[in-house]
């Protein structure tokens, strides 16, 4: 740090007094300084010399600026100025004091799921916060994030943030350092949406519950590799007393199709709240139904669904229970128009089908009559007979 010990007392722009070195990380360094128009305490992000001239360096800081303006969260790092057209460029923010989430896994090794639990909760918020105001963080790993004092979690360094309208910055220069928490799609340059950031976070739920990565291997582009071809170990293979649901929200959001991930930052952030009230609880997968070319024009056209069954879709484990992990009751089965059938329908016989078949079994009779008549005529039944059968016939015959 004595290389920067020549910015400490200086005034940037004549307003904030550097007191100390705080932090230095790839391509900026951080100090502590105190705003002299309002003697409160900040802390100064400035760009290193050899990165000062260096304009996508430059872009990131203006990028990192224009998205934490946008953004108003008690996760999220504020911002209070920045300058970028000065021999210094520096952005000036709230300052904490704390320390990372990968320096508190070092220190711990592996953390308990309950305490992972609170630290992702507060995350999943300020994601949410984000992503509904358009913004993408893009490099959510341990590094960018700080903890306080009391557990309370920050959400840093959105430097290649996707803002709304913003120019797309190359993830070029930080793909060394952060392709283990890269999702597929970031990996493979394919365009990218809030689920890159769903990914990231689930795979720092690993890391912090198991103390190992999913993925790990020599070189870059062979962890790629792995996170595009390659099935996660179950974190329960490596910590027995890590509860079912729990496990199911890290593997739901480490999947390797998006479309098959949370799709909000919200609905990953119910079912964690779920498994805290009840670790017992196991999460229901929808059922897909089979694509067809109609379906998939519906599918287009819909929001984003979680992969569960309604929100938070569960059953307690070891118990059986009808429409298990649905939400709300029943659907109504009952269909419309039960009452009288239509006419032409299967529901009833028309009026003239029953008139024919009513003919042809009339007409069936006479014939037998007349059978049976002639052959009691030819056997010399005597007359009465004879004549009680004419009469009938004669009935008959007025009766059609």
């Amino acid at each position: 740090m004595d290389v920067f010990n020549k910015y400490v007392g200086q005034a940037f722009d004549g307003r904030y007094k550097i007191e100390k070195t705080i932090g230095i990380g790839g391509m900026a360094v951080v100090f502590e300084a105190t705003d002299l128009q309002t003697g409160k305490k900040v802390a100064v992000k400035m760009l290193k010399e050899t990165n000062s001239q260096d304009t996508s360096a430059i872009k990131r800081f203006v990028t990192e600026s224009k998205a934490i303006a946008m953004l108003n969260h008690p996760n999220i790092v504020k911002i209070y100025d920045i300058s970028v057209k000065g021999e210094n460029k520096y952005i000036v923010m709230e300052l904490i004091k704390g320390i990372t989430l990968k320096e508190y896994i070092t220190q711990k090794g592996k953390l308990d799921w309950r305490e992972t639990a609170i630290f992702v909760e507060q995350i999943l918020s300020a994601l949410d916060h984000a992503h509904n105001q358009g913004v993408i963080h893009r490099d959510i790993k341990p590094q960018n994030i700080m903890l306080l004092e009391g557990g309370i979690v920050k959400v840093t360094d959105f430097g290649i943030a996707k803002i709304p309208k913003g120019e797309t910055l190359t993830m070029a220069d930080k793909a060394i350092g952060t392709v283990y928490y890269l999702s597929p799609e970031q990996a493979t340059s394919k365009k990218i949406d809030n689920r890159a950031d769903i990914y990231a976070v689930g795979i720092m739920m690993y890391q912090m519950v198991t103390g190992k990565l999913p993925f790990v291997a020599e070189s870059p582009i062979a962890v790629i590799y792995k996170q595009l071809n390659e099935e996660a170990v179950r974190p329960s293979r490596i910590v027995p007393t890590i509860p079912i649901g729990f496990e199911q929200i890290i593997m739901t959001a480490i999947e390797k199709n998006p479309d098959d991930r949370y799709g909000t930052a919200t609905q990953m952030l119910r079912q964690l709240k779920r498994i805290q009230n009840d670790p017992t609880a196991v999460f229901v997968k929808k059922q897909t139904p089979k694509k067809s070319n109609t379906a998939e024009i519906v599918i287009k056209k819909t929001s984003r669904t979680s992969p569960y069954e309604d929100e938070p879709a569960v059953a307690e484990a070891g118990k059986n229970s009808k429409n298990v992990g649905s939400g709300r009751p029943l659907a109504n089965t009952k269909k419309k128009n039960q009452g009288k059938p239509k006419r032409g329908s299967n529901g009833g016989m028309p009026l003239w089908a029953a008139v024919v078949i009513f003919v042809v079994f009339l007409a069936i009779a006479i014939v037998g009559i007349v059978v049976i008549i002639n052959s009691l005529l030819k056997a010399n039944v005597p007359y009465q007979l004879f004549d009680t059968i004419k009469n009938t016939l004669t009935f008959w015959n007025t009766l059609i």
